[in-house]
Formats: structure tokens, sequence, C-alpha cells
């Protein structure tokens, strides 16, 4: 099996997702939801990045996820690393109007230590992704402190999500998808952004 360069995994990764079909088959167990992952310049933070959005179909202008993703590859593994922005709410709408993330390395990047995502190909066009070992990923939830177990399933239509937390002392299961994976369809590839003049 030929391995996928880096532009190739990028185009597979970046676009714009929907679950609107799994919605509207189970409204009562599946919120409608986009994921927007837009290539920035290579200029931009001097390494192949993207700004992403995830928010609620019916709340278009309020994401509840914003960060910057910076791709890097080792050997056969393709890095998803993960960035909070500082004064994120300065960009929201970015990944539907790219003019508003102009500025946006003018702003200072933290990265989330732990929550990477490591991608694999298990077969032609299908990667796996899985976050970094070591149950260090830690997000707040409510009054609890809780690491995160999360699993991606993608190829150039699809992406299959699904992520939970679990409570640092006992390993419980404190939050996440009671009805499984949230299942994505690309609606809107970025292909056109990603060639050899990416750069």
């Amino acid at each position: 099996m030929r391995k996928k360069t880096l532009l190739e995994f990028a185009k597979i990764v970046s676009g714009i997702f929907s679950n609107k079909e799994q919605a509207l088959d189970n409204p009562k167990k599946f919120a409608h939801i986009q994921i927007h992952i837009r290539p920035l310049l290579f200029k931009t933070y001097k390494c192949f990045a993207f700004y992403s959005e995830q928010r609620y179909q019916h709340d278009i202008w309020n994401p509840y996820r914003q960060s910057i993703n910076k791709l890097s590859q080792e050997e056969e593994i393709f890095i998803f690393s993960n960035y909070k922005i500082e004064d994120k709410e300065r960009f929201t709408g970015g990944a539907l109007d790219i003019s508003l993330l102009d500025k946006i390395s003018n702003y200072k990047l933290y990265k989330k230590s732990g929550c990477s995502m490591c991608f694999k190909e298990t077969n032609p066009g299908n990667f796996l992704g899985t976050i970094e070992s070591g149950c260090k990923c830690y997000i707040e939830y409510g009054s609890d402190k809780t690491y995160v177990k999360s699993r991606v399933t993608v190829n150039k239509n699809i992406l299959i999500s699904e992520d939970s937390g679990y409570e640092i002392e006992t390993d419980k299961k404190i939050w996440g998808s009671e009805f499984g994976p949230l299942i994505f369809k690309k609606i809107v590839n970025f292909d056109c952004f990603i060639n050899e003049n990416w750069k």
C-alpha cells in the first residue's frame, strides 16, 4: 500500500462535515452539528495548520469548540496537534469567512498538552485516529476534571467521531454519547487550497 503524503492526508481531514442525516434520523439522540476544518496559509504559523470550529447548526455564531490544529508526520503517523487561541471570540465565524482569520497569528496559542490525535492509515484512504497515550488530555466538566478518550475514523467522504470523559481517580465515565459515535459526511472540501503551492 502506497503511503499517503502530508498533502494527501490534509485534503482528507479538512473540509466541512455535517451529521445532518444522522440527526434527522434520530433527533432525540443526536444534535445537528457541523465541523469546519479550514486550511490556513503556510505563512500563518510556518507549518501546515488549520482553523477548526464545531457548533450546533441552530447556533452557528456560537461555536462550542474553536482551535488551531497543526499537522505533522512521523513515519507512518500523521499528528494533529491541538492549540487554544487567545481571545478566541475574535475569530468566531472564521470558518465561514476566512478574512476574519487574517491576523490570527498575532494572538498567542496554548498547546493542549496530551491532546494530539495520531492517525494511521488502516486500509487505502481510510485512517484511524486516537488521542495520544497517557490519559493526560484534561477537560473540566462542571466541577470535575476529566481525561478524554477520543477515536476518529476518516476518509475523503466521512468522519466518524466518538469522545468521552473519565474521572481521573476512578476511571469512571462522566460524559460522552450514550448512543454511539457521531457520523459526519463531508459536504464541502477545501482541496483547491491544498496543493504543492500551499506554502
